[in-house]
C-alpha cells in the first residue's frame, strides 16, 4: 500500500509554515549579528554593588533580599522599612549609572503552585513600582515570578518559609 500525498492545500500550508520558520531563523541571525556586544561594569560600579549586598552570580550582580524585603502569608504590600530598603538600593543604582534591573518575585510553598506562582509576580510587580516610583524607568525593570520553585530555606518550618517569600533584584551585565 502506497501512501497517499498530502492534499493540495495541506501540502502548501506546510510550504508556507517551513518558508515562514526559515525565513524568521534568517532574520533572527541577522538581527543578533547587529546587536552591539555587552560591556561589563566598571570596578567602582562592582565595588559599589558589593558595598550594598550584591554577590555575582553567573553573568549577574543579585542582590537576595531575603533578609530585607520579606512578605507575610499571601501578602505583596510593602512596609515602610522595605520601601526605605527599596529606595536605598535604587538611589545606589542611580548613582553608579545603572538603570536596567531584573525583580524576580518568589513565595514559600504552602497554598497551590498556580496561586502561589501569580503571588510570586505579584510580590515583583510590587517592588517594581516601588523601583520606578524612585526613579529608574518601569520600562528598565523585568519582573519575574519563579513560585515555590527556588526556595532558599526550608520549607518545612516557619522560619523557612518566612525566608523564602521573598523577592531578589538582579543587575544584568549590560
Amino acid at each position: 500500500m502506497t501512501p497517499r500525498p498530502f492534499p493540495s492545500s495541506r501540502a502548501g500550508m506546510h510550504r508556507r509554515m517551513a518558508t515562514a520558520l526559515c525565513q524568521g531563523l534568517l532574520l533572527s541571525l541577522l538581527f543578533s549579528g547587529c546587536q552591539s556586544s555587552p560591556r561589563s561594569l566598571t570596578k567602582d560600579q562592582i565595588e559599589t554593588l558589593r558595598e550594598t549586598g550584591f554577590y555575582k552570580e553567573g553573568g549577574s550582580w543579585n542582590i537576595d533580599l531575603d533578609g530585607l524585603i520579606l512578605f507575610d502569608s499571601n501578602e505583596t504590600s510593602l512596609s515602610k522599612k522595605n520601601r526605605e530598603t527599596v529606595a536605598r538600593v535604587v538611589s545606589t543604582l542611580k548613582k553608579i549609572g545603572i538603570n536596567h534591573i531584573i525583580v524576580e518575585g518568589h513565595a514559600d510553598s504552602s497554598g497551590g503552585s498556580r496561586y502561589n506562582q501569580e503571588l510570586s509576580m505579584r510580590r515583583a510587580k510590587a517592588v517594581a513600582r516601588e523601583i520606578a516610583r524612585n526613579g529608574l524607568p518601569y520600562r528598565n525593570i523585568n519582573i519575574r515570578g519563579y513560585g515555590p520553585s527556588n526556595p532558599v530555606h526550608d520549607n518545612n518550618t516557619k522560619e523557612g518559609r518566612a525566608q523564602n517569600r521573598r523577592v531578589v533584584l538582579i543587575v544584568p551585565m549590560e
